[in-house]
């Protein structure tokens, strides 16, 4: 199984709102890959929208994002594109 790991910062001038929220678990549920972000010494797997509104991403915040899975390399690249805004 692929694993990728990218190192990124957050990049919404709002912060996470419930909006910007929806849209990474959307990103995430485009892709088979199992897709996780890491900070703060937390990782949350990407799994629904509660789950990504259970961290606090701030502007700024580095971030690793983590997939694993046959498009593991996609599924990174499309959920940090996002993420930094």
């Amino acid at each position: 199984m692929d694993t990728v790991r990218l190192e990124t910062r957050y990049g919404m001038a709002d912060g996470l709102t419930p909006t910007i929220a929806a849209r990474i678990a959307e990103c995430a549920s485009r892709y088979r890959a199992h897709v996780s972000i890491e900070s703060e010494g937390r990782t949350i797997r990407i799994e629904s929208l509660i789950s990504v509104l259970s961290m606090e991403l701030r502007r700024g915040l580095p971030l690793a994002v983590i997939a694993q899975g046959e498009d593991a390399g996609e599924a990174a690249e499309g959920l940090r594109a996002l993420l930094e805004g």
